[in-house]
This record gives structure tokens, sequence and C-alpha cells, in this order.
């Protein structure tokens, strides 16, 4: 299994503005490869509006493409059928950035994280009683426990609502999953937990990771390779301790050259004693 994103260009028309006025075209994603092996973690590192979601989102074929292809494990995502498609979506789940809007506050953490086995009970056929014990065996597998099972969203904490989401896009046993920017909402603490949790469950379940996100200490901390996005188009890629320790684009060394500090004492804020 891979993903393979292969010259992928996406152009976006805005609306006309009035009888004579046509509209302008923007090109979100522009020539864009990149291929992503099994069991690997890969970075895509940009700032807001580099067309990071665009490309998230044409994976998951909630935008079309205006050119290129999109293949996964050999198959071409956007000449699927319906029913394709549907099979699909199971081996491909997504984590997102915000755990306060992703769950829904009206279900149950049972419900939620039960919710994509009966979407895909084609591929998972279990009782009712079977997929709570599928949900119990996740939410012990996230770091939660099972007197959390019937409680509701409002109930727990940013990084347990994370951990929600986690257990929810492993439930139907996807080969691929997108993390889309899935620390950045939480504190700095916990950041570090649901990095260590997404790390371990990579371990343990051979999961391949797409990982998205604007910090480049957290990319260079789980992933194997990364490429770098500036205005939809792919400026640098290559092993995780190549593009950081001997970057070749400007764009790559400004993004570096932004990263705190580790060392308290080399800080711009510390005073001199």
């Amino acid at each position: 299994m891979s993903l393979e994103i292969v010259n992928v260009t996406k152009i976006f028309q805005t609306p006309r503005r009035g009888m004579l006025a046509g509209g302008q075209s923007f090109t979100a994603l522009d020539d864009v490869s990149l291929t992503i092996a099994k069991g690997a973690s890969f970075g895509l590192v940009g700032e807001s509006g580099s067309g990071k979601t665009t490309l998230t989102r044409c994976i998951l074929r909630l935008d079309t493409l205006t050119s290129g292809a999109i293949r996964f494990d050999g198959k071409d995502i956007h000449a699927l059928s319906a029913a394709e498609m549907r099979r699909l979506r199971a081996q491909v789940q997504i984590v997102f950035q915000d755990p306060y809007a992703s769950l829904n506050p009206r279900m149950t953490i049972h419900d939620i994280v039960a919710e994509p086995l009966v979407i895909h009970r084609d591929v998972m056929a279990l009782s009712s009683r079977q997929r709570t014990e599928r949900v119990v065996e996740l939410l012990l597998q996230v770091g939660l426990e099972t007197e959390h099972l019937f409680r509701y969203p409002h109930e727990f904490s940013g990084g347990q609502r994370q951990r929600i989401g986690i257990a929810r896009a492993l439930a139907v046993r996807p080969e691929l999953l997108i993390l889309d920017e899935p620390t950045s909402a939480l504190d700095v603490s916990v950041q570090a937990d649901v990095l260590n949790l997404l790390h371990r469950l990579q371990q343990e379940l051979g999961l391949t990771y797409f990982f998205i996100s604007h910090d480049l200490g957290v990319i260079r901390y789980i992933c194997d390779d990364v490429a770098v996005i500036y205005r939809g188009k792919i400026v640098e890629q290559g092993p995780v301790a190549e593009i950081f320790d001997s970057p070749q684009n400007e764009y790559t060394r400004m993004l570096l050259d932004a990263m705190p500090d580790p060392d308290p004492d080399r800080s711009p804020f510390r005073r001199a004693g």
C-alpha cells in the first residue's frame, strides 16, 4: 500500500461579478507530486494558505482535481465508483485539527467511536455487543477508561477529546491516517502526550501517517520524510534529517529560522544576568 500524488493541480474559479465581468481563477495546488510508502510517516509543512488543506480534500475526494492523479494502493481515487470509494474510505481515515468541533456534542463517546463501525458494517460486520467491545478496546488503546464510555464530549479536556478522535479514526482498522494539525489546538504539555500516543500506535498497528502541520518541531519528531509547500508548489522534499540539517530552498530556511530554540539560555527573550 502506498499513496501516490502525481502532478496534481487544483484551480478554483471565483464567481463572476455582473453580466460582463468574468470570473477569476486561483491555483491552490500547482503540479504537486508526493509518494508516501506503507508504514512511513510523511509530513507536509507550510504556512496557512499554502495548499495543505486543499491537498487533503483532494486525497479524500472532497474536491475534484483540475489535472493529475492520486493513487492509493495503485488505484486512482478520482476514478473509483461510489461503492469503491465507500470501501476506500474505511482504509483512509482522518484526525481533525479541532477536537472541540470534530465531535458531535449530542452523542456519547460510545456512539461517536462506534459510528464508523455502523457506516462500514460491510467491512467490519459486528453485532451491537461486538461494536461496544470494539469501542472499549479502542478507548483503552488511546489511554481512556471504560468509565468514559457513556459520557459526552463536553465532559472531556482538549487532549482527551483528541484521543477520542483518534479512537474513532482507528475504529475500522484503516491503513492510512491523515493527521490534519492534530496537536495545534492543544496545550504544549498535552501535545507531547498526543504525539507520543501517535508514535506508539504507529508502531503497534503498522499505520501509515500523512501528517500535515505548520509546526516544524512536530514534523521533526514524528515524521520520516517531509515536503515543504509554498503557494501551492512543493519547493523541497526529502528525509527529515536532510531537509532540517541542509535545507536547499530559501523558504525552507526561513521556516527553520523561525523555529524557537529549545535551549532557554539562547532565547532572545532571556535577559543577560
